[in-house]
This record gives C-alpha cells, structure tokens and sequence, in this order.
C-alpha cells in the first residue's frame, strides 16, 4: 500500500519530495484526488506543501488538473497561502481553459497582477496568464498592454523580462 502524499508532506517540504509526488500522480492518476485534496485542505502548512506538486505536475501534465480547475478558480477567494496563489497561477500557465473559466481566469489573473503587494513570482504568473488568454482575445490584450508597460521599469529583472516577452507576443 503507497504511503499517504500527507505523511510524505509533513515528512519533508523539498523538491525531491514534490517530484516524487508528482511520479507517483502520474503513474497512478488515481491519486489525483489525493493529492488536490490537500492542496484544497484548510491547514496551512498542508494546503502550502501540497501547492509545489501540484504546480511542478502542470508542466507536463496539466490534463490531470482539469476537473480541478473551476475550484482551483473559486480556491483564489479565500487562499490560505502565497504559494497556493503562485502555484496556482503557475499551473494555470499550462491550461486551455473551457469558454466558460476563460473570463474568470483573466479577471482574477488581472486582478493578482494588478495587486502590488503580493509576491512578483504570483504576479508574474498572473501575467503570463492573461497573456495567454490575451492571445486569443485581443480586445483582452489592448486592456493588458498598458498595464504590462506600466510595471514593468519598476518591476523586478524577472517580471521585466516576462513583461517584455508578453508584449511582444501581444503587439504581434
């Protein structure tokens, strides 16, 4: 019997673990819901260390988190975490939202990029995010575009670089 991803969570917060986390998801996709489980549990330690798996499983496998997404969605009201919100956003970066979660994920995307009090790694996912759904829509680029060119001379060398890459994408 696999032992359970919370004793291995509050084993061990290390990317070794995360990746071991994210193997044993991939090779038995039944423990999805284990593993969102505790990414969605009120503890904040495990809510915070179930967030690194999930965001390292998006890279290559973000088609696991899609029954998930809606409520990963409505999880950014009331997150318990930074890195909640910044996984989140990172896996998100890798989602073809449906029609229906695309407005919602721009708008709460937006508003996190908008937010200069949080983190630059949640704000620029935030970014990348928008940029993505801005590609498709691009009345939602001409919104975005200033607020990119707006942040980013004050921004970190990581947010300037992603803000630059964005709008080259976006004035295409």
């Amino acid at each position: 019997m696999p032992v359970s991803f919370r004793i291995l969570l509050g084993q061990e917060n290390s990317k070794k673990m995360a990746s071991h986390i994210v193997s044993e998801v991939v090779n038995q996709p039944e423990r999805m819901e284990e593993l969102m489980t505790l990414f969605f549990d009120e503890d904040l330690r495990t809510c915070q260390r179930a967030a690194w798996p999930v965001g390292l499983l998006a890279d290559n496998n973000a088609h696991l988190l899609d029954p998930y997404i809606a409520r990963m969605l409505d999880n950014l009201d009331t997150p318990h975490h930074d890195a909640v919100i910044r996984n989140t956003f990172r896996t998100f970066q890798y989602v073809d939202f449906s029609e229906e979660l695309e407005g919602i994920a721009f708008d709460k995307a937006f508003n996190f990029l908008l937010d200069v009090n949080y983190a630059v790694g949640i704000r620029i996912f935030s970014m990348t995010v928008c940029g993505n759904i801005a590609m498709k829509y691009p009345e939602l680029g001409q919104e975005l575009i200033p607020v990119i060119e707006e942040n980013v001379p004050h921004g970190s060398a990581g947010f300037r670089a992603r803000g630059a890459s964005i709008l080259k994408k976006l004035r295409k």
